[in-house]
């Protein structure tokens, strides 16, 4: 594509150091657009695939395509401690001389933004968020109620909730002792297969850096539904009616708690750009323009 005529285009690969992880990263699009930082899922994931099926629809911007420590091309231990993954966004803006961004979350990296927002208020404009999960314990919960669903057998409810509190991890290993990890995501992730196979045709393409996935300790533990409360930057909620890991109860946690944030209900499961990409893109461009990023001209 060419951008004779506009502002330097930029298109670069950092390895950003720090003391205990080497970060990829990358940076695409005009020098003087506004800044969005997009946060990935997993952990342990990376930022490949949304660059490669969403990229082309964000050349307005100037988009930080981050893989976590630990996850896809960057080095490290994997870590689900937010506070040291929130601290690496702060190290990747300075890094790359940006002193703000709009931070452009999906999954688990939602979490990650709003533990940013709140460590680091200077350097986040707002967040967007896309299917949030910002509770894992809660997230163990309807994972283990699915898998009883789909393996026919009654879940405890009662013990369900008592373990979200002290038991997380359990709830977790008994959802995926009745169904396999992948087949259950799967299941609540994707309402067509076609979305699917995307994704996975995407990911088989990508190029990975660490010869093992790291697995972060603790994850099941992260819960920043109470902090949530207290960002106060622009926030706006995207969901996917047909993602069952984070709709209705993480998102309907996330506003209770946010009643000021703005929201939007897509036909799509977890990856809305997957299943509804003629709405999901413009309500993304309207998304980043409240929380920060206005001013980007398509």
């Amino acid at each position: 594509m060419s951008h004779e005529g506009e502002s330097r285009f930029l298109d670069e690969i950092f390895n950003v150091e720090l003391p205990d992880a080497d970060l990829y990263v990358e940076r695409v699009g005009p020098a003087d657009a506004p800044a969005v930082y997009y946060l990935h899922g997993g952990p342990g994931y990376s930022s490949h695939s949304f660059r490669d099926l969403m990229g082309d629809e964000l050349e307005a911007y100037q988009v930080v395509y981050a893989d976590q420590r630990g996850g896809g091309r960057s080095y490290g231990q994997g870590s689900a401690d937010v506070q040291a993954l929130a601290t690496d966004v702060a190290a990747v803006l300075s890094a790359l001389g940006l002193p703000r961004a709009t931070l452009l979350a999906h999954g688990f990296g939602a979490a990650v933004a709003v533990q940013a927002a709140l460590d680091h208020p200077e350097r986040v404009a707002g967040l967007v968020l896309v299917n949030p999960w910002l509770s894992m314990p809660l997230l163990a919960r309807d994972l283990y109620r699915a898998a009883a669903r789909l393996a026919g057998v009654a879940p405890e409810d009662g013990d369900a909730d008592e373990a979200v509190v002290g038991e997380p991890e359990r709830l977790a290993d008994d959802a995926f002792a009745l169904v396999n990890p992948k087949a259950l995501f799967d299941a609540l992730q994707f309402p067509s297969p076609a979305a699917r196979l995307r994704l996975e045709h995407s990911d088989a393409e990508a190029l990975f850096g660490p010869d093992e996935e790291a697995e972060p300790v603790g994850v099941w533990r992260v819960d920043l539904l109470e902090p949530v409360g207290g960002v106060k930057q622009p926030v706006v909620v995207l969901a996917g009616r047909h993602d069952g890991t984070a709709f209705p109860a993480q998102v309907e946690a996330v506003l209770a708690r946010l009643p000021q944030a703005l929201t939007s209900l897509l036909d799509a499961g977890h990856y809305p750009w997957l299943d509804d990409p003629e709405a999901f893109v413009p309500l993304l461009r309207e998304a980043l323009a409240h929380a920060g990023a206005g001013g980007a001209t398509a």
